[in-house]
């Protein structure tokens, strides 16, 4: 008798389990996932979507579709010379018959709010800190025009650069190499490859 209640028991904690998964698979597949915002945007309607520290600002959208933003573990990514200090933001829009777009209309900004460490990397203009986006014809990444802005409830404040092409977004500062020295002393030149 104790072993056929057991495996009753068993059985049962069993079904819980399968239906917890399911459900929480549902729940990712439907946006419920913390690290990814999903959001339809209505033309000329202002948005600020934004994961943990990181965010995307929309000022009276020109688009009509869906913003789609996820935050990325760096550690995911080589890092090569940049040093990420925050998760990746993946910024993406897509009209309402899911097509991307390609081209950004209006402003949109994506933002970083700061610790004490990322803003005196900031405010250390040797660290190179600053947004980043990964530029996905041409490969590698590529500085963002960044600027420094108060936010209420946080005495370092966020870096924000405007958006001029959908895609990953991070919050670095750079280490030198031995080649990033090379160059700026003109000891070599770096010739683009064809």
């Amino acid at each position: 008798m104790n072993v056929k209640l057991a495996s009753r028991i068993l059985l049962v904690l069993l079904f819980i389990a399968m239906v917890a998964v399911m459900v929480g698979q549902a729940f990712a597949d439907e946006g419920g996932n913390p690290l990814r915002r999903e959001v339809p945007l209505v033309f000329n309607k202002s948005y600020d979507v934004f994961i943990g520290n990181g965010g995307v600002y929309i000022d009276n959208s020109r688009h009509i579709g869906t913003l789609i933003v996820k935050a990325i573990d760096p550690t995911r990514r080589p890092l090569m010379w940049h040093v990420f200090t925050q998760r990746l933001l993946d910024v993406r829009v897509y009209d309402k018959d899911n097509v991307p777009f390609d081209t950004v209309y209006g402003l949109i900004r994506v933002y970083f709010n700061l610790d004490k460490f990322q803003y005196q990397q900031w405010s250390d203009k040797t660290s190179n800190m600053s947004i980043w986006y990964f530029d996905e014809l041409l490969g590698g990444w590529h500085k963002c025009t960044t600027h420094w802005e108060p936010v209420a409830g946080s005495a370092q404040g966020r870096l924000w650069c405007p958006i001029h092409r959908y895609a990953l977004y991070g919050l670095a500062y750079t280490k030198p190499t031995l080649i990033m020295k090379l160059i700026k002393a003109g000891i070599i030149t770096v010739t683009p490859t064809p």
